[in-house]
């Protein structure tokens, strides 16, 4: 074995030393973030409030900064408290993930990834791309979360999702995420129950279904806003009948039992139709929702099983492998 360059550990020793936050003083900045109480935060940590106070006095000490203000009826983070809240919830997370590795590694398996995705890759990339990689590495464990783009992304910037198939961010809001155009934007489809009277008008449009109760994601949810753009712009001014809910199983088990309708990715359309679950209404809705990309966290080193995972789904839509 070679003699340890002496140089290398000197350098080791003072990364390590300047550091000087330890694990219970994380804890206690993440209890504070959640109770904005000194002694709540104390009490959620099993420690009393003078050792609490004594941590955080120390932690600004260090800094040189106040981190939490505090006032008559609680504390509340400073700009720079804000910033460790961060950085300590970052920390908590990734230790969670870590430690779930581990148990993993530990029972057997080769590694663990955690995706993310809206509904309409499912039946089409998703599913065979998972599929697909689990043939070649039956021990890698694969957890999927199906959602919505606007609470996938704020998963994967906490550290709770490893990539995400959504739709692309305001590069504004969200700088902490790295992007690659994965598909061409989705197209939308009325779906309805097999047998729907609708199915049976000649030249369906919009307006012939504008009586009926409408199944629709949430107010100021991505698709909810589109789908009202365009009706409105069909002349449907008139308030809809909206039942809302983002859940694909209570979206179809509503229309089937009802005369009811909703819209969903085209892709998730005809796979619910192939098997007679749902029919395509014949009307044209002239909307798509945003170009879909492989989300992934800028700057933090995936695992060789998300990379794994991330050249094959690449593979299966044709792109080349990221240089950047």
């Amino acid at each position: 074995m070679p003699p340890e360059d002496p140089d290398n550990a000197e350098s080791a020793v003072k990364a390590f030393a300047s550091l000087k936050i330890s694990s219970r003083q994380i804890a206690l900045v993440n209890a504070l973030a959640e109770y904005r109480n000194l002694r709540k935060a104390a009490a959620a940590m099993h420690t009393s409030q003078p050792a609490a106070s004594l941590l955080l006095q120390q932690l600004e000490g260090r800094l040189g900064v106040p981190l939490f203000e505090r006032l008559p009826r609680g504390m509340e983070p400073t700009p720079f408290g804000e910033v460790l809240i961060r950085f300590a919830q970052g920390v908590m997370h990734e230790f969670a993930y870590t430690e779930a590795e581990i148990r993993e590694l530990a029972a057997g398996a080769t590694g663990l990834v955690r995706i993310g995705t809206v509904i309409g890759p499912v039946p089409s990339l998703v599913t065979p791309g998972l599929l697909a990689f689990r043939e070649k590495n039956p021990r890698v464990r694969l957890a999927v979360e199906v959602g919505t783009s606007d609470t996938l992304l704020p998963a994967l910037v906490r550290g709770d999702l490893d990539l995400v198939i959504g739709r692309l961010p305001d590069r504004n809001s969200h700088p902490e995420v790295a992007v690659e155009l994965f598909r061409n934007a989705e197209h939308m489809r009325v779906i309805a129950r097999p047998g729907h009277p609708a199915t049976r008008i000649k030249k369906l449009t919009l307006h012939d279904l504008v009586h009926l109760t409408w199944v629709l994601h949430p107010i100021g949810s991505p698709m909810r806003l589109r789908v009202e753009n365009v009706l409105a712009l069909a002349g449907m001014a008139d308030p809809l009948d909206v039942i809302e809910t983002s859940n694909l199983l209570a979206t179809t088990a509503m229309i089937d039992s009802s005369d009811m309708v909703s819209v969903v990715p085209e892709e998730v359309a005809e796979y619910y139709a192939r098997h007679a679950m749902v029919a395509v209404l014949p009307v044209e809705l002239p909307m798509s929702m945003a170009n879909l990309g492989l989300l992934t966290q800028r700057g933090r080193k995936l695992s060789t099983a998300v990379e794994g995972l991330i050249h094959d789904l690449r593979e299966r839509v044709g792109l080349s492998p990221r240089t950047a």
